[in-house]
Parts: structure tokens; C-alpha cells; sequence
């Protein structure tokens, strides 16, 4: 009897009836980056010139007791905004990178490390201001979840499961209202379709 609960159970999990339960847990959303690390105000800042145009591409911030450089930031496309900076802590160490990639004046990546290891990464995917993909690591630099904001609203709608780097599952809000509406394992994604599944 217990085991025909408990394939009921995984039955219902699988096609989404138990809508609200298995929405995965709202991520802390508070930045796991230093904001003020690459902050200028009272702190040294050396300017340099690398292409030779008379205007500044490299920025060293340096701050702290005793002082230490806390952020590198570079203009790549010389229009005077910075298109690039990373951060570093007391000993040195890298501790999160934003990145511009389209060169519009808003950073489209964040980056979080712990030494060389990447712990999460935000990612701007449509270029519109807002980081609307989160990728979290494990302790090895496997990735474990990937939530993505489909429509916008600053909100997960749908959440990938990963297993020794490999996709296992992913969860859909697909009328965005906070809760899951279905699940589909890896395999049921790479599935052909067939006449019944069509």
C-alpha cells in the first residue's frame, strides 16, 4: 500500500497537480556583491591612458587599512563609460565582475567568486536593463539551477534542476502567477513527439 502512495505521489508531481507546492522557494535576492568595493568616493583612484587619446580607459580604485586596490574597472570602447570592472577583497582575491556587453552604459553580466571558483551569475539575455537569467553553483563549480524571468516582471517563471552539471528537470510558471504549473524531466524535453504527445 505505501508503495502505491508514494508512486501516486510521484505521478502527481510529474504532471503539476499539486500546483503552488513544488514551486521552488524565492531566491535571496540580495546581491552577494560589494557594491561599495568599487565605489570612488574617498577612496584613490589612478587613471590611465592605454590607447593614448588623452582621455581614460583604466581606472584602479584603491581603498581600505591597510590600503589595497578594490576595483579595476576599463572602458573598451573609449565612450567614457566603464564597460567592465572586477573587484577585489583585502588579500587580493577576485570577489564578483560586471561586464557591458553591448556598450550601452548598463552592465549585462555579474559574476560572483569565491577564489576562482564562480558561485552565481546574472545575466541580462535581452539587453532591456534587468538580469532576467540567475545561474548558482556548488562548492566544485558544478552548475546546480538556472531561474529565468520570461516576461519581465523581476520575477522566476521558470526554474532549471541540474545534477553533475547536467540538466534533470525544469519547472514552468506559465501564467506567471507565482506558482508552478508543470514539470518536465530532461528526458521528456529531448522525447520525440509522437501522436500521443502531440
Amino acid at each position: 500500500m505505501r508503495k502505491l502512495i508514494g508512486l501516486a505521489a510521484v505521478a502527481l508531481l510529474a504532471c503539476g497537480d499539486t500546483k503552488g507546492d513544488t514551486t521552488p522557494k524565492a531566491p535571496d535576492n540580495a546581491s552577494k556583491a560589494d557594491a561599495s568595493l568599487c565605489e570612488t568616493k574617498d577612496k584613490r583612484v589612478e587613471e590611465f591612458d592605454l590607447n593614448k587619446d588623452g582621455k581614460p580607459d583604466l581606472w584602479r580604485v584603491y581603498g581600505g587599512k591597510p590600503e589595497h586596490m578594490t576595483c579595476k574597472q576599463v572602458d573598451f570602447d573609449h565612450d567614457g563609460r566603464k564597460d567592465w570592472l572586477e573587484a577585489y577583497d583585502a588579500k587580493g582575491v577576485a570577489t564578483y565582475q560586471k561586464a557591458d556587453f553591448d556598450y550601452d552604459g548598463k552592465f549585462d553580466m555579474l559574476k560572483v567568486l569565491a577564489g576562482e571558483r564562480v558561485v552565481e551569475v546574472e545575466r541580462d539575455t535581452d539587453f532591456d536593463g534587468k538580469f532576467d537569467v540567475k545561474e548558482v553553483y556548488d562548492a566544485s563549480g558544478q552548475l546546480t539551477s538556472v531561474r529565468r524571468d520570461r516576461n519581465g516582471d523581476n520575477k522566476p517563471d521558470q526554474w532549471e534542476n541540474y545534477s553533475g552539471g547536467t540538466l534533470v528537470s525544469t519547472s514552468y510558471d506559465d501564467n506567471f502567477d507565482g506558482k508552478v504549473d508543470r514539470n518536465e524531466t530532461a528526458a521528456q524535453a529531448q522525447a520525440p513527439a509522437t501522436a500521443e504527445t502531440k
